[in-house]
């Protein structure tokens, strides 16, 4: 799942599927700033890349993160933006009022 925002500042948080080859030996680091690289092409800002295990169809991707499914697989988090880790601690000192 990529959270992006565009160069208007419109913010979109959807699936992206990447299917590891045999082949393939680069690391988690490598396929971040590889999606980094395309959409800063297309004028997007990546704020968060996570990865959930196993295989699922966009769709059912998309329910693991935010449906029925969500809670119920393991997911990790390959890339985090500064800016937002900053916000989300802000969130929560504010929502627990310590930390």
């Amino acid at each position: 799942m990529v959270e992006y925002c565009d160069s208007w500042g419109t913010c979109f948080h959807r699936p992206i599927q990447i299917v590891m080859a045999p082949a393939f030996h680069g690391t988690d680091k490598d396929l971040s700033e590889g999606l980094q690289t395309e959409l800063k092409k297309q004028g997007c800002s990546v704020r968060c890349i996570l990865e959930t295990f196993g295989e699922f169809e966009l769709e059912e991707q998309e329910d693991v993160f935010n449906g029925s499914r969500k809670g119920k697989h393991s997911i990790s988090v390959l890339y985090l933006d500064i800016k937002l880790a900053e916000e989300l601690m802000r969130e929560a000192v504010g929502r627990t009022g310590k930390r």
